[in-house]
C-alpha cells in the first residue's frame, strides 16, 4: 500500500477510530491484503474488544502470506492462542498455541501463554513445568544482553506461587509470593495471596505480625496498609485498628477507597454519624 494510505491508518490509530480503519482495510480486494494489514485489522477488532472477528482475520489468513509464510503462521496462531485466552477459552487456545509451537516458536512468551492455558485447564504440573521453563528462558536472555525483565518474572512467578497454592502446597507458594513481592509486585492480589498462605501454613496470629512488621518497614506504602486494614477488619476484628489503618493509607494515596474502608471500620466502631461524613467524603 502506498505511502497516502498509511498516513491514513496512522491517524486513524492515534485518533483511536478503530470502525474506520476496518472499513478502509475491507474495502481492499483480498490480493491486496498482507501480514501488516491482517495485523492493524486484528488489533482494530480487539481495540473495540471484537474478539471473535479478531480471531477469524488471523485465522483467515493462515497459509496465505506471500513471503516467509512459516513465520507468517507463528505470529497468526500465537496471536490465535493469545485471543482465545483474553476470552477465557483456555482450551481452544492451547491448540493454537501449540501449532506455533509446532513451527518452531520456543520462547518465554509462548511457554508463559502455554503455562497460563494449562493451569486455568487444571494441569498443573504440566503447567508449572511450562513456568519454569519460562524462567530459565528469561535467565539466559538476561545474562546474553543484560536487560533485566522483571515484569515478566514478576508474572510467572506469581503464576507459580498460585498453582501450587490451588494444590494445597502452601510453603512452595509462599516462596514464589515472597519473589514476586521483591520484584516489586505491589497490589492487593499478592497480599491477598500472601496472607491466605501464611495464614494456612503458619496460623492467624504469624500471618497478621508478617503484616504488622511488613507495614513498618513499609510505613509508605497505602496497599500494604489497605491490605493490613482489610486483615484487621475480616480476621482480628480490630476495627479501631483498621480504622487508623486506612486513615493513614488515605492520608498516604489520597484514594477515595481508602475513605471507604475507614467509613466501613466507623460503622463497625458504631460511630455512625462520623461514618457518614467519611462515606459522603468519599462519593
Amino acid at each position: 500500500m502506498d505511502e497516502k494510505f498509511w498516513e491514513k491508518i496512522y491517524s486513524l490509530q492515534e485518533n483511536g477510530e478503530f470502525e474506520k480503519i476496518i472499513k478502509e482495510i475491507k474495502k481492499l480486494p483480498e490480493d491486496k491484503l498482507d501480514m501488516k494489514l491482517i495485523n492493524v485489522l486484528s488489533r482494530a477488532y480487539i481495540n473495540l474488544e471484537d474478539f471473535e472477528n479478531a480471531l477469524n482475520t488471523n485465522l483467515s489468513f493462515i497459509g496465505k502470506a506471500k513471503e516467509d509464510v512459516t513465520n507468517a503462521d507463528i505470529w497468526l496462531f500465537s496471536e490465535c492462542g493469545w485471543i482465545c485466552n483474553e476470552v477465557r477459552d483456555f482450551e481452544q487456545g492451547l491448540k493454537y498455541l501449540l501449532e506455533a509451537e509446532k513451527l518452531g516458536r520456543d520462547d518465554e512468551w509462548l511457554n508463559t501463554e502455554i503455562g497460563q492455558c494449562l493451569g486455568r485447564l487444571e494441569r498443573y504440573e504440566e503447567a508449572i513445568k511450562r513456568l519454569e521453563k519460562s524462567l530459565k528462558l528469561i535467565e539466559a536472555d538476561e545474562a546474553e544482553n543484560g536487560d533485566e525483565k522483571v515484569n515478566e518474572k514478576i508474572f510467572i512467578v506469581s503464576e507459580l506461587g498460585y498453582l501450587h497454592s490451588v494444590q494445597g502446597k502452601n510453603e512452595e507458594a509462599l516462596k514464589y509470593f515472597y519473589t514476586a513481592k521483591d520484584l516489586g509486585r505491589n497490589d492487593g492480589w499478592i497480599y491477598l495471596h500472601l496472607y491466605h498462605n501464611l495464614k494456612t501454613t503458619k496460623g492467624e496470629e504469624e500471618a497478621l505480625k508478617y503484616f504488622e512488621e511488613q507495614a513498618k518497614i513499609e510505613d509508605k506504602n497505602p496497599v500494604l496498609l489497605e491490605a493490613l486494614g482489610n486483615i484487621y477488619m475480616l480476621e482480628a476484628a480490630n476495627y479501631e485498628k483498621a480504622e487508623k489503618t486506612f486513615q493513614k493509607a488515605f492520608a498516604l494515596s489520597g484514594d477515595g477507597q481508602q475513605l471507604f474502608n475507614r467509613g466501613r471500620a466507623l460503622a463497625a466502631l458504631k460511630k455512625y454519624e462520623e461514618a457518614i461524613e467519611v462515606l459522603l467524603q468519599s462519593r
